[in-house]
């Protein structure tokens, strides 16, 4: 029973330590002027499922000035909203092909 009752203290005890760590992780919080903003949809093959979209959407959002990233591999394309002032269309198609997929053309590009 007394180590029934260490084991049990031991478990809560590195809970306890791992929870904190989590809650010091850093966020990724952007602040932006809305006027720097721009939306772009680049054509993307190779991707062919879900997985790809999520893959693609997390590389594509460590891009330095990226806002967000939305993949679709049913209509072969990403939607990506970033600053002007910290990055440019051709950064981004850069990491899509270092991620292992295949930008082919930018389809629209909105303010």
């Amino acid at each position: 029973m007394r180590y029934l009752k260490m084991i049990i203290t031991l478990l809560l005890v590195g809970l306890s330590c791992s929870t904190s760590i989590l809650a010091q992780e850093k966020s990724n919080t952007i602040v932006v002027k809305s006027s720097d903003v721009i939306q772009t949809k680049i054509g993307v093959k190779g991707m062919t499922c879900v997985g790809c979209e999520v893959s693609l959407e997390r590389s594509i959002s460590k891009v330095p000035g990226v806002v967000k990233a939305k993949a679709s591999a049913s209509n072969d394309t990403a939607v990506i909203e970033y600053d002007k002032t910290k990055t440019d269309v051709e950064s981004i198609m850069k990491n899509i092909k270092k991620s292992g997929y295949t930008p082919f053309k930018i389809v629209e590009k909105t303010k």
